[in-house]
């Protein structure tokens, strides 16, 4: 396996981006539906057929959420990970 800048691995690389992204998307998921469950009793009139605490909803919610915050992360660290150092000094 070729090293990455500062001896780095391409895993290691992946996944130091990864962690970082899992810890923003543990707290917005949550965050937001700690929110939603505050805002529901203001929004309740403007809700036909569902609680504004359904559980079924804030975890389709939230999953997505996730999904895509996840998706969002590994697509530019795999990148970032297959990138060549001294491509990257040259470019700068």
């Amino acid at each position: 396996m070729t090293a990455l800048a500062l001896g780095a691995q391409r895993g290691s690389v992946l996944w130091l981006i990864l962690r970082q992204v899992a810890a923003i998307t543990a707290v917005g998921p949550a965050a937001g539906v700690a929110l939603a469950m505050w805002a529901g009793k203001f929004i309740s009139a403007f809700l036909f057929g569902v609680s504004p605490a359904d559980p079924s909803s804030l975890a389709v919610g939230a999953v997505t959420v996730a999904v895509v915050a996840g998706l969002a992360g590994y697509l530019p660290a795999r990148r970032v990970a297959r990138l060549d150092p001294l491509a990257a000094l040259r470019v700068e």
